[in-house]
């Protein structure tokens, strides 16, 4: 009787210490964008899974993954770009594009200008922050507009310029005003009559920036 008890317990032991052996050297870490991998793990050091995780994340590249590698060079090719631009211009979820984006602005592969509500962003160390300001505003529908007909013109009036837009005197002024005060747009008064024009320091790196940004609103 007491050998039975002796070998059923060994026997239990046994069960036991193959079942462990066995989850750890099997242990599955997910990854947030749907794959998997399985991960050889030293049975004697028996690791939790928290520090598998911090592990397998520390061994990847921020581009070794197909989607935050998309959203990289989404963002390389339209630099200016907001997030729901990503989002649409990507077809991904909000959730997934926060992720990326956060592991991509973290590792300074990328980096936002909060412009007004919007949250634009750039490829990090790829433009000074004259031109990042110049790109934000060449994203907006109607001072995009007002850049490029400025850049074609050496000068234009006040009401050409919002019967051009299609908008009104007030609403063009409060564009103006905005302009002027980044030193994008400067504005001259002659005989009662307001005539804008492109900041004349900044005239070629605004050229450069309407010509590498597309006549679109993203």
């Amino acid at each position: 009787m007491k050998l039975t008890r002796v070998l059923l317990s060994l026997l239990v032991i046994i069960i036991l210490f193959s079942f462990i052996v066995t989850l750890v050297h099997q242990t599955k870490i997910p990854d947030f964008s749907g794959f998997s991998s399985t991960v050889p793990i030293n049975p004697l050091t028996i690791p939790t899974p928290l520090t598998l995780r911090a592990a397998f994340f520390d061994s990847l590249s921020p581009l070794n993954q197909s989607t935050r590698l998309e959203v990289y060079n989404f963002v390389k090719a339209n630099p200016g770009v907001h997030f729901r631009g990503i989002c649409s211009g990507l077809g991904i979820s909000i959730g997934v594009a926060q992720y990326h984006l956060g592991v991509l602005t973290k590792t300074g592969l990328i980096s936002f200008f909060q412009d007004e509500r919007y949250k634009r962003y750039f490829n990090s160390k790829s433009f000074g922050m004259k031109q990042i300001q110049v790109i934000s505003v060449l994203r907006h529908k109607t001072a995009g507009k007002i850049l490029r007909i400025l850049s074609e013109k050496h000068s234009i009036a006040h009401s050409d310029l919002a019967s051009k837009l299609k908008i009104s005197s007030q609403a063009l002024s409060w564009q103006m005003r905005r302009l002027r005060k980044m030193d994008i747009v400067d504005s001259v008064t002659e005989s009662m009559k307001v005539n804008y024009s492109i900041n004349e320091e900044n005239a070629m790196m605004i050229k450069w920036c309407i010509d590498a940004i597309p006549a679109r609103k993203i």
